[in-house]
């Protein structure tokens, strides 16, 4: 599966690739126009979700595709640099990376 903007790109069980149109449903945590807030929390909801269960773990991909959809790019690429550095800013993430171990990455079935 691969996002980019709007669209998925899902494989299908025969092997053949659909196009979807996408866009995250609403989220009553946050009702403002202001999406930097949920923006910062998918990114990091998914970041949790990685640390705990391994990286390839398929349910952390529903952060992923909100993230990918709601934040900016710069954004993104700016806290992917500054979690490769370990200078991301958040006490949540660093409180969470604290209380459980980091999972292995999860081996893929195919």
């Amino acid at each position: 599966t691969q996002s980019t903007g709007g669209i998925r790109e899902v494989e299908m069980p025969d092997g053949t690739v659909k196009k979807f149109i996408w866009s995250p449903k609403y989220d009553p945590r946050y009702p403002a126009f202001n999406q930097g807030p949920k923006c910062t929390q998918y990114f990091i909801d998914f970041q949790k979700c990685i640390w705990k269960k391994g990286e390839g773990y398929k349910p952390c991909d529903w952060f992923r595709h909100h993230y990918e959809h709601v934040c900016p790019a710069p954004w993104i690429e700016k806290w992917q640099d500054q979690l490769d550095r370990g200078v991301f800013p958040s006490k949540q993430l660093l409180k969470w990376q604290n209380k459980y171990p980091k999972a292995p990455a999860v081996e893929d079935d195919e």
